[in-house]
This record gives structure tokens, C-alpha cells and sequence, in this order.
């Protein structure tokens, strides 16, 4: 049996999906057998100081620092045509692949593992697609109340695509916030959505376990409650008034959820939250970059720096 990556992380996009944190009190509901449960944070108080001038110069373009593929169309999107090029990235002919699966949470990623990629001489595939858990559930739209069928066959797809990659690492992670429905519409609450949850989610983990030789879950990163760039150009002289509380920006129960199904699965489970909040409350900058563009999505910017904790948590847990 492989061994698992459960210690803490090391401390250190234009579209928002409508659905994301739309069920909270689901999310604070106690996890179904939760065998290991995460400790709570403890972090040292956030030292206030001005936002840095190189963010405040930049302020205009927060809001379209984001991932390649937004730009490539080879994030799916709700209401844009996709691209019909073949969205491969990094050394095109290598015989190694990377893939990236799952939401628009796991595309604010994409700066990372392409950098890693480059650096590794590996060809990186995104799949990814809004308001779409990688999980094997129904997706709901809050806005319009129905079923988003495309999620279905774009799911399906996509795992068809890995089923064929045979990839030598799969990294699969989602916004944990979504509304979960049952097949016939009804929002889940509480355990009956967790549950939901973890069997959708082993179901597709079954499946790129059996097409790629190591398998990554990565937890979905903690959530910011500012406007960017508004909040910084309204506060210019303390970060800690666009900050979120640790308490509101970690989900401690779902972190927990996530890494018990990553154990009963035998794969690699990562914890950035450290990586991305060290303090309480959580700040918006580090290393004076901007860490969010909006209150789920990581700036490119700053996630291209996350590569170097990336490849140190997961490295030695890889086969050859």
C-alpha cells in the first residue's frame, strides 16, 4: 500500500460560479465517517500594514490575472463557445503527462502546474470546467433552479480523456461549496450532502486511479470574503480591513471529509490552507502578491509561486 500525504501543508478566476458557498450550512454539518479529524488552526495574529504600491498599480488589472485558459477558451464556460484546439500545455511532446481535473477552483491552480510542468519537461492537459464538481453528482444551478446537464456530458468526457491519457499524475480538486443535489432536483443538507459527496467523488477517483499511475486530491483553498480590487482601493492603508477570519475562510469539517476519502482511496491528499493563510485573520497578501482576484479564485500571480510547496509535498509520494 502506498503511503499517504496527511501531515499540515508547509506555512508560508473573471468567472465566479453563481452556485459557489450557496449551501453553508451544509458545510458545517458533522462529516460522515470521519474517521481523522484536522486539528484547529492555530495561527499568530495578522500584523496590519499598508497595501503594498506594486498592488495598488495594479489594481486594474486584478480582475483578468488568471490562467491561460480562460484566455485559450479551454475552461469551459456556461456561456462561451469552447475552444476546439487540443488545450495541451508545457513540453507537447513529452511521453509523461499531467492532468488537471475538475472546477474553476482547480483551473486557478493552472499557473502552478504549468510552471511545474515546463520545469519537469512534462505535457500538461487542463480539463476543467465552471460550476462543475469533478465529484460524479447532479450539478444544480441556484440561478435558474435546474440541473445543468452539460456538466454531465462534459463530466463524462473528460474522464473518457484520462481513461485514454493514461496519465502519469491526475490531480483532481473542486470548490467544496456547491449546492448538492439527488438526481430528481432536491438540495441535500447536512450528512445526506456529504455522503452524496463522497460516493460521487470515489466513483470518479475509481476511474483515474485505474487510467493514471499516481493520483492527487488537492483540498479546495480557503475563501476570502473582500471585493478586489474595490476593498484594497477603498483601505489602502490596512490590509487587515479586506482580511477574512480564519474561522469563516477554513472549513475545518470539510477539510476533514476530504482527507478521510483520500485515505480510504490510497492516494495522495494535499492541504494547501497554509499556504495560503498563515495568519488570523486570514490576509489578502503574501510576499506582496495578491492572493485572490475574487472571494474563491487565486490570482495567477500568486499561484505560479505555490509550485515550489506543490512538487515538496507531492515529489516523494510519486512512483517512477
Amino acid at each position: 500500500m502506498r503511503k499517504q500525504v496527511f501531515y499540515p501543508a508547509l506555512a508560508l478566476t473573471l468567472f465566479f460560479c453563481a452556485s459557489a458557498y450557496a449551501d453553508t450550512s451544509a458545510l458545517t454539518s458533522t462529516p460522515t465517517n470521519a474517521a481523522i479529524a484536522l486539528p484547529p488552526y492555530q495561527f499568530p495574529a495578522l500584523v496590519d500594514s499598508e497595501v503594498p504600491d506594486s498592488i495598488l498599480n495594479a489594481s486594474d488589472s486584478i480582475a483578468t490575472d488568471m490562467p491561460k485558459p480562460y484566455k485559450d477558451r479551454c475552461h469551459v464556460q456556461q456561456n462561451l463557445v469552447a475552444s476546439k484546439s487540443s488545450c495541451l500545455y508545457g513540453n507537447l511532446a513529452s511521453k509523461r503527462t499531467i492532468v488537471l481535473f475538475g472546477d474553476s477552483h482547480a483551473l486557478s491552480w493552472f499557473p502552478a502546474f504549468e510552471k511545474l510542468a515546463i520545469a519537469k519537461k512534462w505535457r500538461l492537459v487542463s480539463l476543467t470546467m465552471s460550476s462543475c464538481w469533478p465529484a460524479n453528482i447532479p450539478a444544480w444551478n441556484p440561478v435558474t433552479n435546474i440541473l445543468m446537464n452539460n456538466c454531465t456530458i462534459w463530466h463524462k468526457s473528460a474522464l473518457k480523456q484520462i481513461t485514454q491519457l493514461k496519465p502519469y499524475l491526475t490531480v483532481v480538486t473542486g470548490t467544496r461549496g456547491f449546492a448538492t443535489v439527488d438526481s430528481s432536483g432536491t438540495v441535500l443538507q447536512g450528512d445526506a450532502r456529504v455522503q452524496a459527496w463522497r460516493t460521487g467523488m470515489a466513483t470518479t477517483l475509481k476511474i483515474i486511479k485505474a487510467a493514471s499511475s499516481n493520483t492527487v486530491m488537492l483540498s479546495d483553498t480557503p475563501i476570502s470574503t473582500s471585493t478586489f480590487p474595490e476593498c484594497l482601493i477603498g483601505s489602502p492603508t490596512s490590509i487587515q480591513a479586506c482580511s477574512t477570519p480564519v474561522a469563516t475562510a477554513i472549513d475545518i469539517k470539510w477539510l476533514t471529509v476530504e482527507k478521510n476519502l483520500a485515505q480510504s482511496q490510497n492516494i495522495i491528499w494535499v492541504n494547501p490552507t497554509e499556504w495560503i493563510c498563515n495568519t488570523d485573520p486570514c490576509s489578502p497578501i503574501m510576499d506582496n502578491y495578491l492572493i485572490y482576484r475574487d472571494g474563491g479564485h487565486l490570482t495567477a500571480s500568486f499561484a505560479t509561486q505555490l509550485e515550489k510547496p506543490l512538487w515538496s509535498e507531492i515529489s516523494s509520494e510519486l512512483t517512477p
